[in-house]
């Protein structure tokens, strides 16, 4: 593998997509197809893809906007519709585990990043598991504490990065 391809996913993607986080998630806490179909119509420029050069799905990044400050188990399954929040809430960043610490999933985590700030949101939150709290320190994110959720099953930490927003004073 040379080189990686970020681009946004296309519809007869998702499957795949589906498929590689159902390989990097157990089943209780793997997206659904119906939650990725959603992620997808709803927030297009916010599902991010990494492939190789021979056409091989490598990993995927994608989330919802939100008004809510946290990431609860409310938006893991039926989402909340609020387009137009002032927050972006990562859903799943996910990379094949035979392509692990290659920085994919830094790659597609600042394709995140540069979508949220180009959309001028105020900040961008998350839930992860324990060993990837130091990932997120590194990409400026800041420990918020224990999670209340048990999605899955698993012991979730909340993370959040305020964005650089400009304010201008008007005279």
């Amino acid at each position: 593998m040379s080189e990686v391809k970020l681009r946004l996913i296309q519809q007869h993607e998702l499957s795949q997509a589906l498929e590689l986080e159902q390989r990097c998630y157990s089943p209780e806490a793997a997206a659904t197809e119906a939650g990725f179909q959603y992620r997808f119509q709803e927030y297009p420029s916010y599902f991010w893809s990494a492939w190789s050069d021979d056409g091989r799905l490598l990993g995927i990044a994608n989330g919802i906007r939100t008004e809510q400050e946290s990431c609860g188990d409310e938006m893991k399954g039926s989402h909340q519709e609020e387009y137009a929040g002032d927050n972006f809430c990562i859903l799943t960043i996910a990379v094949d585990p035979a392509f692990r610490r290659r920085g994919i999933a830094a790659k597609l985590l600042d394709k995140l990043i540069q979508a949220c700030e180009n959309e001028r949101l105020k900040a961008i939150i998350l839930m992860c598991e324990p060993h990837l709290i130091s990932f997120y320190e590194q990409a400026k994110f800041t420990y918020v504490g224990k999670a209340s959720s048990s999605h899955g099953g698993i012991e979730w930490h909340e993370m959040r990065r305020n964005l650089h927003t400009m304010e201008h004073s008007s005279e």
